[in-house]
């Protein structure tokens, strides 16, 4: 460095052991003052046992200094060694001595610089001789203002593991000072001076810090243990004061350590239900230092924060406690976890928790029933069972746990099997059967909810009969009926068909269900009509009547098929109906055409009945006569009362023909005959005829013949025949017509048909209405 003022001693003889040659010297660009002085060059070697234990001490002042002054001067340095403790003597005559010193700040002008000696037995030589131990001159110094903040304080919270620096900006100190400057921090491990900071090792903790922030926070990793030290710059276009003349750099180092203490071990955990009491003991925990202090943690969960929200400090005990008991509180209901630690004076917290003293036990403080559900019920239908109760009061969250065992009650939930979860508000749950089941079972419901537990949920396992588990089991059947093997189906004569089957003892309490079908298509379940249903109550026949959808005249083909529900909605598939045989329903009576034939077996004439009619062939000649009968195919009997018999005939329809022999002659010229056909379902028609010669007779008109299968508009149309009316125009027809008669007979006999009667052409007109 160069030296800008020296002041050289003007040589005058000072006292032996006083300083000698003493120069001084001022670096501009520094700012430093060197001051330089040496011990007395002498080889006697009392003086040099002297000087070995004589110590020096600096002053500086303003004025020339002097014994009587010297005291009210600046004492830069004191307690110089004139001699090291092993120096020689030859060394010790040699030594020189060098002090440098930081020029004030705001400082110009000049200084004296002057060195005092003090011996070993108390004396102090302070001649100030000019030129050797004083300037005989003063040493002008300049110390330009200070531009580096000010009181730069530090603190470490161990809580955070931060530390916590604050200052003064210089522009609020000297006003004077421009504020436009940015600011930065510095730590190092070791106090920062003017002499050291070029040399040190240091770390930018931040820079380009605007004028107006005056703190900082630096926050540590784990496993931080540290003394750290701090120094605050400000920066006016790169220009920085480093002369650290305001505080601007930590005199003690911050101790910063978030490294915790520790304690391992293991710990016993027991609740007593009598009292509500956890008892803790670690006994046999190894510590890590005995003035540190115990930290007792309890939660719901497993702990492995201590910051977790659910974590809750209990207790700070001594380090050398081996135990601790805790109350729990009422209306607690699971498990608590609790753990061991240990802190040092910082408050440090043990970092491991992993090898802590830890366990945990269920406690359970609950008053009866407090976590159980109301209005538990079960039933079961069509397949599905529909459990339902109310929810805990209070407890939005808590979630529900559906049990289910068939193989009886269940009294704790390892008898069931878990089968669905539910959330609160719901308070109910469908439990869908697979298909083809029949079982008894029973049913429980657990709660998972919080007591005492803060934000953690636990299974409320406790199960109490009647309250939320079945006391009584409950049939589950999803097996579809069986329906009868076979399904008998008879049409009867009253209009009915009679049905039956035999009833199954297993299938007690299912409706058998009766379905009919008109059509052809026996795979379309919607031409299939219920028309009858009848409980299952016995393993026995069973026969219930249908009746017809044939009305009088009518006839249907129908299927009957029967399918079943049981008590629990199972219903036999469309595909598993049992079918009866086609039945034939008839309603309809038999068509009838009678033809008359003369003894030459000429078709004298013919006439259709459907039943009720009354018919009279007149005009007749005295001969033998054949009435055949056409006959619709389910004809199955004929039978007639004749006139000239007592008995009631038949007609044998094993022959080719069916026949009544008919014999007119002058004796017998009028015959009447009833005649009632019955086809094979019993259906029948029965008509009254009357044949005669003349008819010139009035002729009683037999007792009405009792045909249910009347059709009312022809026997209307019919009965004109039996009139008074036409009995007068009839007398009247035949006088002149017996007139004609004889007339012709004498021509030929050639046979024609009798006036009055159907002829061909008004039968087939008449088959129109007929069906025929």
């Amino acid at each position: 460095m160069p030296l800008l003022n020296t002041v050289q001693a003007d040589g005058t003889e000072p006292a032996e052991l006083e300083a000698k040659n003493l120069t001084a010297s001022f670096n501009l660009t520094t700012e430093m003052v060197t001051v330089s002085w040496e011990n007395i060059n002498t080889n006697d070697y009392l003086i040099l046992e002297d000087l070995q234990k004589t110590n020096y001490s600096l002053y500086r002042s303003d004025e020339p200094l002097n014994s009587s002054n010297y005291q009210n001067a600046q004492l830069v340095e004191d307690k110089i060694q004139a001699c090291f403790e092993d120096d020689s003597f030859s060394q010790c005559k040699t030594r020189q001595h060098v002090v440098v010193l930081q020029t004030p700040a705001n400082t110009d002008g000049g200084f004296y610089y002057g060195v005092v000696s003090t011996l070993l037995n108390g004396t102090i030589i302070a001649d100030f001789s000019i030129g050797n131990a004083s300037l005989g001159q003063p040493l002008y110094e300049f110390g330009s203002p200070i531009t580096s903040p000010y009181s730069l304080q530090g603190i470490y919270d161990a809580t955070a593991s931060t530390t916590e620096l604050s200052w003064i900006d210089v522009s609020q100190v000297d006003s004077s000072v421009d504020s436009n400057h940015t600011t930065s921090l510095w730590s190092h491990s070791v106090q920062a001076t003017r002499s050291n900071w070029d040399s040190i090792n240091k770390t930018s903790i931040v820079d380009n810090l605007s004028s107006d922030t005056h703190s900082y926070d630096i926050i540590h990793p784990p496993n931080t243990s540290q003394v750290q030290f701090y120094t605050v710059m400000h920066s006016f276009d790169g220009q920085e004061d480093e002369r650290f003349l305001s505080g601007n750099s930590l005199a003690q180092g911050i101790i910063e350590d978030n490294v915790g203490s520790s304690i391992t071990g293991t710990l016993l955990v027991n609740f007593d239900d009598a009292n509500s009491t956890t008892t803790l003991n670690w006994n046999g925990s190894t510590i890590e230092d005995a003035n540190h202090t115990l930290h007792i943690w309890r939660s719901p969960a497993m702990i492995t924060d201590l910051h977790a929200d659910e974590v809750v400090e209990i207790a700070q005990l001594a380090a050398n406690s081996t135990h601790y008991n805790f109350s729990v509180q009422t209306g607690y209901s699971g498990n608590s976890y609790y753990l061991v630690t240990l802190s040092d004076e910082l408050g440090n917290q043990q970092e491991d928790l992993s090898t802590a003293p830890n366990g945990f036990v269920n406690e359970f403080t609950l008053s009866s029933n407090e976590n159980i559900v109301t209005d538990f019920a079960a039933t079961h239908s069509q397949g599905i069972t529909q459990l339902s109760w109310t929810d805990l009061e209070n407890h939005t969250e808590a979630q529900y746990q559906i049990w289910r065992s068939i193989t009886g009650q269940i009294s704790s939930t390892s008898d069931g099997v878990l089968i669905a979860t539910v959330d609160a508000g719901i308070q109910h749950y469908n439990y869908t059967l697979d298909s083809g089941v029949s079982e008894n079972s029973w049913y429980a419901i657990t709660a998972i909810a919080s007591f005492g537990t803060q934000n953690v949920t636990y299974a409320q396992s406790n199960i109490s009969l009647g309250l939320n588990s079945l006391n009584s089991l409950l049939v589950e059947d999803t097996k579809k009926p069986v329906p009868p093997s076979t399904l008998g189906a008879n049409y009867r004569i009253d209009g009915t068909t009679e049905l039956t089957w035999m009833g199954s003892g297993m299938e007690t309490g299912t409706t058998w269900m009766i379905y009919r079908n008109l059509y052809s298509d026996m795979d379309e379940p919607a031409f299939w009509e219920l028309v009858a249903q009848i409980e299952n109550t016995v393993a026995s026949q069973y026969t219930i009547s249908v009746d017809s959808v044939a009305q009088t005249g009518e006839e249907v083909s129908a299927v009957y098929a029967i399918g079943g529900i049981d008590v629990f909605g199972n219903e036999v598939d469309f595909e598993d109906w049992t079918l009866s045989d086609s039945v034939y329903e008839d309603r309809k009576a038999p068509d009838v055409q009678l033809k008359l034939y003369d003894s030459e077996s000429s078709l004298e004439t013919s006439r259709w009945f459907v039943g009720g009619e009354n018919a009279t062939f007149s005009n007749l000649q005295s001969d033998d006569y054949t009435i055949q009968f056409m006959l619709s195919d389910d004809a199955a009997s004929v039978a007639y009362t004749i006139s000239t018999l007592s008995q009631r005939q038949t007609v044998d329809l094993s022959q080719s023909s069916a026949s009544i022999p008919l014999s007119l002659s002058n004796q017998t010229p009028n015959i009447t005959i009833t005649i009632t056909v019955t086809d094979e379902t019993g259906n029948s028609a029965s008509f009254y005829t009357v044949f005669c010669t003349s008819c010139l007779i009035e002729v009683e008109t037999p007792a009405q013949v009792n045909d249910s299968t009347q059709l009312d508009d022809i026997m209307s149309a019919e009965s004109d025949d039996d009139s008074s009316m036409q009995v007068n125009i009839l007398v009247v027809t035949c006088v002149i017509l017996l007139l004609a008669l004889l007339n012709m007979m004498r021509i030929s006999r050639t046979a024609k048909a009798p006036s009055g009667l159907p002829t061909k052409a008004e039968d087939e007109w008449l088959s129109k209405y007929t069906q025929k």
